[in-house]
């Protein structure tokens, strides 16, 4: 490859790398905690933060946030909402995604799942077995004769 081709090639894929982390849009009218991730990095949302295809929006309870997308399509995500923006989506695809958080601890908790239901089905196999043969044993001796 000539250095000519070399240095084009490169220009090619900086300017597609550029243009693959444009932002959709800004984040605005951030009220109270906002937190944003995209893959395994977390980050604290304050107004102008860039979003990014895929970025994950949460607030808590008390916090509120406005995504600006570049389309001109304004979404308000309130409190204890979430919403993952995707550059795919359309406006109302964006609006329809906003959707209630559930905060960990009141998620429900199953008893018993996974290696806990093998452990409650062996108990009760253990208890049937009890039963069963405190109900069928055979006593040698009579009280009371």
């Amino acid at each position: 490859m000539t250095p000519k081709n070399l240095l084009l090639a490169l220009s090619a894929v900086a300017a597609a790398s550029a243009f693959a982390q444009a932002p959709l849009g800004t984040v605005t009218n951030v009220e109270g905690v906002v937190t944003a991730t995209q893959g395994a990095a977390g980050v604290n949302v304050t107004a102008g933060t860039p979003i990014q295809n895929g970025m994950r929006f949460v607030t808590t309870s008390r916090g509120s946030m406005t995504l600006q997308m570049n389309s001109g399509c304004s979404v308000t995500v309130p409190p204890g909402n979430g919403v993952t923006v995707l550059s795919s989506m359309t406006c109302q695809q964006l609006q329809a995604a906003v959707q209630p958080v559930v905060p960990v601890a009141s998620q429900p908790v199953y008893v018993g799942a996974g290696v806990g239901n093998a452990a409650i089905a062996v108990g009760g196999v253990l208890i049937g077995l009890g039963v069963l043969h405190e109900a069928t044993k055979n006593e040698d001796h009579v009280s009371g004769q």
